[in-house]
């Protein structure tokens, strides 16, 4: 069965797309919540992070956002540290998961790409995405700039996809997507 990724930055409507494709009986696997998910529920992922992050990465069992946040801030390696504790252990669950589609934002930088055949890139133009980020998250525009500068280009991800769906707010979404499921359809 051919497993099949959709990736784009922080508000190009990945999210919306993925509901699209589950109206056509597509079960998608998303990775930030199963990352949430191991990371409330994985001792493996507990204790690394607690040896990585100090004894306030958990509170009574819990992971503290603030205190993981607080880490991820001092330096841009520890990003790369946490993702080496969170990253292997999401994409084993991907694996026993029996999904064949997932979402995942960071799918080229994590590596994930290798866990599937084919992908696709949802984008929108810049002022777009800002306005959803804005929307959605309730934060100043110069936060939601920050945000997306700090993901790969959408350029970037869209070049090196096998699909690019445009999620601007004027084209047609639903032929985009009828037109790579057949595509895809094609390849099977």
């Amino acid at each position: 069965m051919m497993k099949v990724a959709i990736t784009g930055g922080i508000g190009s409507g990945k999210s919306y797309i993925c509901r699209m494709l589950e109206k056509h009986g597509i079960r998608i696997y998303s990775c930030d919540d199963a990352a949430k998910r191991l990371m409330a529920t994985s001792d493996k992922i507990h204790a690394g992070l607690t040896a990585l992050v100090g004894e306030s990465a958990y509170v009574d069992g819990t992971l503290n956002k603030a205190a993981l946040t607080s880490f991820l801030l001092k330096s841009p390696e520890n990003m790369n540290k946490i993702n080496a504790i969170v990253h292997p252990a999401v994409a084993d669950d991907f694996i026993k998961s029996g999904y064949t589609w997932m979402e995942c934002a960071i799918l080229f930088t994590s590596g994930f790409d290798k866990l599937v055949d084919k992908t696709i890139c949802v984008t929108a133009p810049l002022e777009v995405r800002v306005k959803r980020v804005m929307q959605r998250d309730s934060i100043s525009m110069a936060k939601a700039c920050e945000w997306i500068d700090r993901q790969m280009l959408q350029e970037e991800m869209a070049a090196l996809s096998d699909y690019v769906i445009l999620n601007d707010g004027k084209s047609d979404i639903d032929r985009q997507i009828s037109d790579v499921l057949e595509a895809l359809a094609k390849l099977e």
